[in-house]
This record gives C-alpha cells, sequence and structure tokens, in this order.
C-alpha cells in the first residue's frame, strides 16, 4: 500500500478493497490502466476541495505507472534525535519542515540523508539509528510536476555544536524540539511531514511510556 500526498489530495494505492471502507475515498478506481491514472490525476488537477482518491490493484504496478506522469526524484531525511530526546525541526519559507534533500550520483541513499541534514542545519556527530519510513509527495516547479520519493531515518546527534541554518535553501530557523510537546493539529507544516511526526510522537510516546 502506498500513499501520494498530492498537494491538498491524498491518493493511495492498494489491493485491499477494505481500504474503501477505511479511507472512504471521495473516488475510486479498480485495476487502472493508463487511462484511468490520468483521470484519477486531472480529477485532483480539477478539484476546489481537498480528495481522497483511491486506486484499486497491484500497488507495486500502480506505482511505477503514476511516476510516469511526473518527473521523479529521489530524497534521504531524517528525524533528528539529540542526547536530551528532542527532535530537530527547520523552518523554511514560513513552515515547520525537516530536512532532507535530492539524492546525488555515487552516494548512497544513507549518505544522502546525512548529508542533507548538515547541510541544512549544521547539525554534527551524525549517525542513523534505523530506517523509519518512506513517502511519496509532488509539487509544481519549472512548469513541470515533480513526484518526490523520500526515504526516511532515525538519526542520533551527539553534538551540542550550534545549528546553522542553510540561508540560501530558504531555511530560516532550526531548533531542537520536546516531540511530545508538539501541537501536531495547528503545526504549520506540510501533510507527509505531519504524517511522518505523528508516526514519530506515537512511537516515542509508546518508548517513553514502556
Amino acid at each position: 500500500m502506498y500513499r501520494i500526498f498530492h498537494g491538498k489530495h491524498r491518493i493511495y494505492l492498494s489491493s485491499d478493497e477494505n481500504d474503501i471502507e477505511r479511507y472512504k475515498p471521495d473516488f475510486v478506481f479498480k485495476k487502472p490502466k493508463e487511462e484511468q491514472i490520468k483521470e484519477a490525476l486531472k480529477v485532483a488537477k480539477k478539484a476546489t476541495k481537498p480528495l481522497k482518491i483511491l486506486l484499486l490493484g497491484n500497488p507495486d504496478k500502480i506505482l511505477k505507472r503514476v511516476i510516469l506522469e511526473f518527473k521523479y526524484k529521489i530524497a534521504g531525511g531524517g528525524i533528528v534525535e539529540n542526547t536530551k530526546g528532542q527532535i530537530l525541526l527547520m523552518k523554511r519559507l514560513g513552515k515547520w519542515d525537516l530536512p532532507k534533500g535530492k539524492l546525488d550520483k555515487g552516494e548512497t541513499i544513507e549518505e544522502c540523508a546525512l548529508r542533507e541534514i548538515e547541510e541544512e542545519t549544521g547539525a554534527q556527530d551524525l549517525s542513523i539509528i534505523s530506517s523509519f519510513a518512506e513517502t511519496y509527495h509532488t509539487y509544481f516547479r519549472n512548469e513541470k510536476w515533480v513526484i518526490k520519493h523520500t526515504h526516511w531515518y532515525t538519526v542520533k546527534c551527539k553534538s551540542d555544536a550550534e545549528l546553522i541554518p542553510q540561508l540560501d535553501e530558504d531555511i530560516e530557523e532550526v531548533h531542537w524540539l520536546d516531540p511530545l510537546s508538539l501541537d501536531l493539529a495547528t503545526l504549520d507544516t506540510y501533510p507527509a511531514i505531519r504524517k511522518l511526526l505523528k508516526l514519530y510522537k506515537k512511537k516515542y510516546s509508546e518508548w517513553a511510556n514502556a
């Protein structure tokens, strides 16, 4: 099962018909071929309100076909924890975000995640704890729709060095914050980031109360 954050819309790719009841989509396309996938994206483009669209069939095959409608980019990023149990959030163009960035030629996705975290926030002495999640989100840039596939990791930061926002990437602030104190209902962030933080907060809370 895959979830694509397509602007204000959600596109679910699933083989489970129970997801009709689970997600209560506005539109369902069963065993979609190329034309049905194009139609689903057109429906989302024309909509004035957020929609849930469910594409039922083989999720892997559907995803490959959906990706053909976009420029595809792979990225790495992280939820960074310090020794106090705080996590690293940054404000970019007025919205709270997590550090991430495009995979460079010749590097692994893990190397990409660590490099981007250091470049965007100035955090030092970083090490990957574990793989955390993968997300797909779309955006419009240079007259083209892009779909970004991001590999997320939990990352440990052992350094107390000063955080330095990467200003030339429009990052305005970088802060260590208590994950349990975050009000995710009102936090001004992107849908994919909100989903990640909800998942992390749930896991962190379970660990803290174990």
